[in-house]
């Protein structure tokens, strides 16, 4: 998802530009893609689902004066 600038994702016979906040582009497992930023831009990326057998550990909680 497109949060600020211009940024093109390549895909197998398809060419999309995310140039207005909040575009986007979706596609499935193993589709080979490539990207560029035409102008300076923040992208937010979700992959899913996670990566099979992956997790993170419970946060430590946060001390005073940490």
């Amino acid at each position: 998802m497109l949060i600020s600038g211009r940024f093109r994702v390549e895909l197998p016979g398809r060419s999309v530009l995310l140039e207005e906040q909040g575009d986007y582009v979706v596609w499935g497992v193993g589709v080979d893609h490539s990207w560029v930023a035409e102008e300076e831009s923040v992208v937010l990326t979700v992959r899913w689902p996670s990566v099979p057998g992956y997790a993170v550990g419970a946060a430590e909680p946060a001390t005073p004066g940490d």
